[in-house]
């Protein structure tokens, strides 16, 4: 079952969404992103009758964006992050796992990808949730293109937290540590956010600011973010690889 040569990466997909089936990692990810959500639809549904012409934007998109970008998405990468760990960490699962015959790169990569694929599960779920709500609210336009050009970006400025969460959850196995960080460090994302001076140096406010381009100055930095996500997401990741590699038993 476990050789080399008959050990592809679908099979090592296959095995990480099982553990997830075992666990409440999905059902925490839908319960926060629905939350966000839900905020917004109450925004909207209060602010419906005031006449106001563009409500979509105006209430139900930041108002499910303001809460998701700066608090839910940050929580999303740690708790699932952590939690993917900790499966490995609590039951000392390294040590059987990484003594069979199984490469240790496409181990890494696998848990990376499904990290990231739950990432993006919740992210599509407030895309069609949103758009779901429009519908029920009775608006009549929908900015398709508006919305999905800045979750893609919300996406890819949020890579840095991903990377700096995903290697402290496998370096430490102490659960605490990549929860203290990643939690910690979302709370004054906010404040942080609206410093038009300082906030390009506080990866953790980047899907603040990118989601909300149209209420935060970003004082023409938008590349500059998306460089300093992308580079430190690899960096971490590089790193993190170089010393999985190097470690019989983590």
């Amino acid at each position: 079952m476990f050789c080399k040569g008959e050990r592809p990466m679908k099979k090592l997909l296959q095995v990480e969404f099982y553990k997830l089936r075992r666990s409440k990692i999905i059902l925490i990810t839908t319960i926060l992103t629905l939350f966000a959500l839900f905020q917004g639809w109450m925004f909207a549904k209060m602010d419906r009758t005031e006449g106001v012409e563009d409500v979509f934007r105006a209430f139900l998109y930041q108002g499910s964006i303001a809460v998701y970008s700066w608090l839910i998405l940050p929580l999303i990468i740690t708790i699932v992050l952590a939690m993917m760990a900790r499966m490995e960490h609590s039951n000392n699962s390294w040590k059987q796992l990484l003594s069979l015959p199984v490469e240790k790169e496409k181990v890494y990569i696998s848990k990376l990808l499904v990290g990231m694929g739950i990432i993006l599960y919740s992210l599509v779920l407030l895309y069609v949730g949103m758009v779901l709500a429009a519908y029920l609210l009775g608006l009549d336009e929908i900015p398709f293109l508006w919305i999905t050009e800045r979750f893609m970006i919300m996406f890819l400025s949020s890579l840095g937290i991903t990377g700096v969460i995903f290697y402290l959850s496998y370096q430490f196995s102490h659960f605490g540590v990549p929860m203290v960080m990643g939690a910690g460090l979302a709370f004054p994302s906010m404040l942080v956010a609206n410093s038009e001076k300082y906030w390009i140096f506080y990866p953790w406010d980047y899907p603040i600011v990118s989601s909300l381009n149209h209420v935060f100055d970003m004082s023409g930095k938008n590349l500059i973010m998306l460089i300093v996500s992308i580079f430190l997401f690899l960096l971490t990741i590089c790193i993190g690889f170089l010393r999985f590699r190097t470690k019989d038993v983590l």
